[in-house]
């Protein structure tokens, strides 16, 4: 029998905190599915090197630096962001270790990234980036020079188990949560004088962004935060769910969005330039023209298993608070429409964006780089099938 790969993968979680409540997390399920063992960031709190280096230069570096001390001891690393991957790539390239390294790519287009590839050509150690928008897959051809064949395009995930629709008397409630870029000030002027309730979850497991004070809320806007338990019931009463954005080119807001869809609510999202790939609005001619958009990596991936795509919520432009205000209007006052999107949102998300199809899609690429291409050099004695 052919011997299991040694894989480590490196995240900037807390794995035993994260084990405890909550939604499955990628990483867990894609461990589980590779037989790979974890590092996660109390790795750094038993080590001093690693502490001075996060210290100096944060906690991906420092993460990477204990995942390079580990690579005679696996086949293959994977680093869950590319701070922590570009950090890799880097010691990597000062030896001749044979690991094999995949990294998750979140927005490989910040100015301060792009020198490393540019200039450091840190992809040359990194066998496969994988990325969850079309923009950022664009950005990393285009603007950093990797080649396509180190890309690979993944949609995000979100445990369907967790955020499932609940039987639970739908409110006059609009919900927002989140922090990464999002544009609150907009929302407030949407919903200025609506008749409804707004309620924002201003906290993020992941942002680093401070919730913005300079717009004060208007008197119908509720700002809290909430633990995953009590968002879902949040969500649960919600007639539907608002992701406002600032323009940017990444895909800020998925994880709000992939979990009120599968909560079975409608969503509206700024189209942002790297929002494109999750939400499917068919309205022909919305009153505020929309920039193009590509065909979404939902689209792309429903289409390879059949599944059927259907409208799940609306697009509106960035900074567009009228326009935001008219698709809320409308949904308030259509329930029939709001149910009919809603149970579609569902339905994508069971069909493309399970943390269990994620997994599957990360175990293919991962055995697809420990597989050697035909007619190369083999990297090491056994191959993977």
């Amino acid at each position: 029998m052919t011997p299991a790969p040694r894989i480590l993968i490196v995240v900037g979680a807390d794995a035993t905190r994260d084990a405890t409540a909550g939604p499955r997390r990628d990483y867990a399920v894609v461990a589980s599915r590779l037989d790979a063992v974890v590092l996660d960031r109390t790795a750094v709190a038993r080590s001093w090197t690693a502490r001075v280096i996060q210290s100096a230069l944060g906690r991906g570096p420092a993460l990477a630096w204990l995942a390079f001390r580990q690579r005679h001891d696996y086949e293959l690393i994977v680093t869950d962001a590319e701070n922590t991957g570009i950090a890799l790539a880097l010691l990597l390239r000062f030896t001749r270790a044979t690991v094999q390294h995949v990294t998750i790519g979140h927005r490989v287009s910040a100015l301060k990234k792009r020198a490393f590839f540019r200039l450091a050509q840190v992809h040359r150690r990194i066998d496969r980036i994988a990325l969850h928008s079309r923009k950022q897959y664009q950005v990393a051809i285009e603007k950093l020079g990797v080649g396509p064949g180190r890309l690979a395009l993944l949609p995000y995930q979100v445990d369907t188990e967790f955020w499932r629709p609940e039987d639970a008397p739908t409110d006059r409630l609009i919900v927002s949560a989140g922090l990464e870029h999002r544009d609150y000030a907009t929302l407030f002027k949407a919903v200025a004088g609506l008749d409804a309730e707004v309620v924002i979850g201003a906290a993020s497991h992941w942002s680093r962004h401070a919730f913005d004070k300079s717009a004060p809320p208007p008197s119908n806007v509720r700002i809290d935060s909430f633990d995953y338990a009590s968002l879902r019931r949040l969500y649960a009463r919600a007639a539907l769910v608002v992701v406002p954005l600032n323009d940017v080119d990444n895909q800020a807001g998925v994880t709000t969005i992939l979990e009120a869809m599968a909560m079975g609510k409608p969503v509206i999202v700024t189209q942002s330039l790297g929002q494109t790939d999750v939400v499917e609005d068919r309205r022909r001619s919305p009153r505020a023209p929309l920039r193009p958009r590509p065909e979404s990596l939902a689209r792309l991936f429903a289409e390879r298993v059949g599944a059927p795509v259907e409208p799940n919520g609306f697009y509106v432009g960035p900074g567009d608070a009228d326009g935001l205000r008219r698709a809320i209007s409308y949904l308030l006052a259509h329930p029939e429409e709001r149910t009919r999107l809603g149970r579609a949102a569902r339905r994508l998300a069971e069909d493309v964006f399970t943390v269990d199809l994620f997994a599957e899609r990360m175990r293919s690429l991962v055995f697809d780089c420990l597989r050697p291409a035909p007619g190369s050099v083999l990297r090491r004695s056994t191959s993977y099938s």
